[in-house]
């Protein structure tokens, strides 16, 4: 699976966290030692779960089709973040842990790459300042063992991570201490295993979307930019990075709102979908504008890398900011999590989204078990969708794991071979 964008772990979603922390007082996880499923019964039905509870971990899917989880936190509190990583193997339909990465590490990016192994570069060692990582390492499934590489040239969490058609790896923007935001970028070469500095974006920009369009080039939308003087911006503006010249340049034309963390996914007709994420706007409830504060975006619109412009389309049913985004195989895009506030805590949505290309509009994707935040989503060969971990509608980091059965449209328990 390519990896189009950043991870929904991120700089930003770190901060969310960050307040979420104080919060949550405990997470009850399965001891990760423990090479089989854990079973836990949300109701009366039994669900599969990881070795470990997980939140902004990364899940790649393997040339072999089996799926790569590493990373994240255990717990959403400082200390908690994890080295441990682990399979998921559809044929046995369950989980089994994999040794341990060089580097605990959450908010990073995890890249396919041409020859089946996996670049897993950057994120933060712990909840705090100036805990991001320059550090990079590869898996190598054949060996299921995890080497260094690189490092980068700058640390970085919330950054994108986009596979181009030459092989090399582009990086590009996030924050190196938790505060400032980068306009660096940089390329990874997995033959060579160095990370080499390219000019910069237009803009600094953490949390933006990332997609490989199918001429080569590389959509970067929206995100936003922090240690300004007067807060956090959100951008409207998008860029596009042509790997032949090692360029970005500036789009003149802007989306149709301010996105910080939205969803992405090339469509079949070469158009991208950008959708939810947050908007920045100042509201006030007594007509002034005094209150600033982040608006999570139920809208959503599409590139036409012809017209090079943006236009809106249809909206989701639930807002979806830190949502993940998943390309289906009969071209339509399913958007699922995201952030919400049940009470005094921030936890995760349940409904999902369907987003449609032939209607540019969404239809209602259903809701899944459990509501989830900063957890991954994964088209596996069988055309489910696996759902992992993230933290849950009470604020708690979950191990638990369901799939949106892309066929029927459902939600299930176990994949499509009916395991476990």
């Amino acid at each position: 699976m390519t990896s189009s964008c950043p991870s929904p772990s991120s700089a930003f979603s770190r901060v969310i966290i960050l307040s979420i922390a104080a919060l949550i007082a405990s997470c009850t996880a399965p001891i990760a030692e423990n090479p089989a499923p854990l079973p836990v019964r949300p109701g009366k039905i039994q669900m599969l779960t990881m070795t470990t509870a997980r939140a902004l971990h990364s899940a790649t899917l393997l040339h072999d089709g089996r799926v790569l989880i590493c990373g994240g936190t255990v717990n959403a509190n400082v200390g908690g973040v994890l080295e441990t990583a682990e399979i998921y193997d559809p044929a046995s339909g369950t989980f089994s842990p994999v040794g341990a990465m060089a580097q605990a590490r959450q908010g990073h990016t995890a890249t396919l790459l041409p020859d089946g192994t996996v670049l897993i570069a950057g994120g933060s060692k712990n909840i705090g300042f100036r805990s991001e990582l320059a550090s990079a390492e590869i898996y190598d499934p054949v060996a299921a063992t995890f080497r260094e590489t690189g490092p980068m040239t700058t640390p970085r969490e919330g950054h994108s991570a986009t596979l181009l058609r030459d092989g090399r790896v582009l990086i590009a923007g996030g924050s190196a201490n938790g505060v400032t935001t980068l306009a660096s970028a940089e390329t990874y070469d997995y033959r060579s295993g160095r990370f080499i500095s390219i000019a910069p974006m237009s803009v600094p920009r953490e949390t933006h979307s990332a997609t490989l369009l199918k001429n080569g080039t590389v959509l970067i939308a929206g995100g936003g930019r922090g240690g300004m003087p007067g807060g956090y911006i959100a951008y409207t503006t998008a860029e596009v990075f042509d790997p032949a010249r090692n360029l970005f340049a500036p789009l003149t034309s802007h989306m149709t709102t301010d996105r910080v963390a939205p969803a992405a996914a090339l469509l079949d007709d070469g158009r991208v979908l950008i959708a939810g994420g947050k908007s920045g706007k100042i509201r006030s409830p007594f007509g002034g504008a005094s209150l600033f504060y982040f608006t999570p975006q139920e809208t959503a619109e599409v590139f036409d890398p012809e017209t090079r412009s943006f236009v809106a389309v249809g909206a989701m049913s639930k807002a979806h900011y830190l949502g993940v985004a998943t390309k289906l195989n009969n071209g339509m895009v399913l958007i699922t999590g995201g952030w919400t506030a049940n009470g005094g805590l921030v936890g995760g949505v349940r409904a999902a989204d369907l987003f449609d290309p032939t209607r540019n509009d969404f239809s209602g994707g259903g809701d899944s078990h459990i509501g989830r935040l900063n957890q991954t989503a994964t088209l596996l060969p069988n055309e489910d969708v696996m759902v992992a971990g993230g933290i849950d509608r009470d604020g708690n980091v979950t191990a638990t794991v369901e799939f949106y059965a892309s066929k029927s449209g459902e939600w299930v328990y176990s994949d499509s071979t009916g395991r476990p």
